[in-house]
């Protein structure tokens, strides 16, 4: 597996396929696997973050979530060519999880999100084990958090916090937590409760889920010009390392 840095975040050229089977070695082996999303926000973001700069280099797999991404590095002559993005990694490992009778452990979103998403992952992945879910809005202590989801034995921990909260627990838990394949998810809950519609056909197939996610939502209409800024700082972050 190869990665490249994009302003200094590391970002790993890996496929769906490769990261499934990453899965069922490290759960064979009982090594824990952190995958954690990488995209424009993050990359742009997490220098406010010492902590999540360290997670993230510390991580297994740091997957290239986003569009734009990419286009940093076909622009900038890396090797990245294709998404891999979040929510669908999450269902593929939940499709891994069943097909194995695997546990596994849901924490965050609101309460009525999580329990929507407990119950249609019952419903489509039956041979699957939810062991446990708490939502991230609970007044429990970090430590009773991990105290349960160790009494769960579980395989699997998704955490869908969101920017920053969902690296920031992770760095400061994943010692402590005795689960195999640990991965952020964002707002994967919202889509999989079925709260949140995924973006139209044609947007994913354009890539351009981002910004129908922008258009549907006004709190989310200065993300818009994140990417082209996003592009632009990248590419004279990498001319700047090329040229020193």
């Amino acid at each position: 597996m190869r990665s490249e840095l994009i302003m200094g975040i590391p970002v790993d050229n890996i496929s769906y396929d490769n990261i499934i089977e990453d899965v069922s070695s490290y759960l064979d082996k009982q090594n824990k696997m952190t995958i954690v999303s990488i995209n424009p926000q993050i990359v742009t973001e997490s220098k406010k973050y010492p902590d999540i700069v360290d997670f993230i280099w510390r991580s297994t797999h740091r997957i290239p979530d986003g569009i734009g991404i990419v286009l940093v590095s076909r622009l900038t002559g890396g090797s990245i060519f294709d998404r891999v993005t979040g929510y669908d990694l999450m269902i593929r490992i939940l499709a891994f999880a069943n097909e194995n009778k695997k546990r596994i452990f849901l924490y965050g979103a609101k309460p009525c999100i999580l329990e929507d998403t407990v119950k249609n992952i019952k419903h489509s992945y039956p041979d699957l084990i939810v062991a446990g879910a708490i939502d991230g809005y609970n007044q429990l202590k970090e430590e009773e958090i991990v105290s349960h989801i160790n009494e769960s034995n579980s395989d699997m921990l998704f955490v869908a916090l969101g920017f920053p909260r969902q690296e920031q627990w992770l760095a400061r838990n994943i010692r402590e937590l005795n689960v195999s394949i640990f991965q952020d998810v964002g707002g994967s809950f919202d889509v999989i409760s079925g709260h949140v519609k995924r973006a139209p056909n044609i947007f994913i197939k354009f890539h351009l889920e981002w910004l129908y996610r922008s258009l549907s939502n006004p709190k989310r209409l200065g993300r818009i010009l994140q990417l082209p800024i996003f592009l632009c700082k990248s590419i004279v972050w990498s001319m700047r390392k090329l040229n020193s």
